[in-house]
This record gives structure tokens, C-alpha cells and sequence, in this order.
């Protein structure tokens, strides 16, 4: 396998439906052969960008931790009894099994570079999703890092 880069302008973002104020886009994946462990076993790798006021609902991954690195902004993550705050630059773990929601307080955009440590199917329900293009705010965050 040789390595890919990946050019922000090429980066394709999906909704999981038209009410969502997120988007998602994936930047690894078992699917595009970056991982040999095979589609469920394999990470994922994706971008995040919620609007302000944004909430994720309550979700657990049964067999997978969630990496978190704050590119910008602010989120609250809610997990299990705690609430957690962190800002650009900070890194979040959340454990397999463990049940957590998180929101972008605001008044700015979230952004997030977020790893599933076992896709366990996630980046083909993605896909799967509605197409939304990159805008250029968020094509300049990423440019900047």
C-alpha cells in the first residue's frame, strides 16, 4: 500500500440527515485500505465541524475508544455522570462502553480530527449520508493548522 495525501479542497463531507448542523468527513478508513484488520476492526479516521449549539445525541461504541483532538473551539462532552470542557489543542479519550454526548457551546464553529480505534461499520453508515461540500471556513481551518 503507498501512502495517500489527502488535499483539503478533495475532502468529501456528509450529514447523517438534512436536520443535522454537522458535518462529518472521513480521512481514513478501513474501506480505502488503509488498515489491514478488515472493515470492522479497522480505525477510521474524519474531520467533525458542528455549528454553534450543536448536539451530538447519547451514543456508546460497544467495541471502540473515541480519540478527540480540539482543532478549534470549545466542546462539552458528557460522560457516563461527568462533564468534561475542552478547548483547542486539548485531546479527549472516551472508553469503549462508555455512554457520552457532546455539544459546541459556541458562538463559533467546532472542529475536531476524531479516531475510532474500530470502525465497527461507521464510516460505511457515513457514506451513506447526505453529501454536503466543505465550506471555505472550514477548508481555511484546516489549511492553517
Amino acid at each position: 500500500m503507498l501512502p495517500r495525501i489527502i488535499h483539503p479542497e478533495n475532502l468529501q463531507g456528509y450529514r447523517f440527515s438534512d436536520q443535522d448542523h454537522c458535518r462529518l468527513a472521513l480521512l481514513s478508513s478501513p474501506a480505502d485500505g488503509d488498515d489491514d484488520r478488515g472493515s470492522q476492526e479497522g480505525i477510521s479516521l474524519f474531520l467533525e465541524i458542528h455549528d454553534p449549539c450543536d448536539r451530538v445525541p447519547l451514543h456508546t461504541h460497544h467495541h471502540s475508544a473515541e480519540f478527540y483532538f480540539v482543532l478549534r473551539g470549545t466542546v462539552i462532552f458528557h460522560i457516563e455522570e461527568r462533564s468534561i470542557t475542552a478547548n483547542t489543542g486539548d485531546f479527549v479519550v472516551v472508553p469503549a462502553e462508555a455512554i457520552h454526548d457532546f455539544e459546541n457551546p459556541g458562538p463559533d464553529r467546532l472542529y475536531l480530527l476524531t479516531v475510532l480505534n474500530r470502525d465497527e461499520g461507521f464510516s460505511e453508515i457515513l457514506r451513506q449520508g447526505i453529501p454536503t461540500a466543505l465550506e471555505p471556513e472550514d477548508l481555511e481551518v484546516l489549511r492553517s493548522l
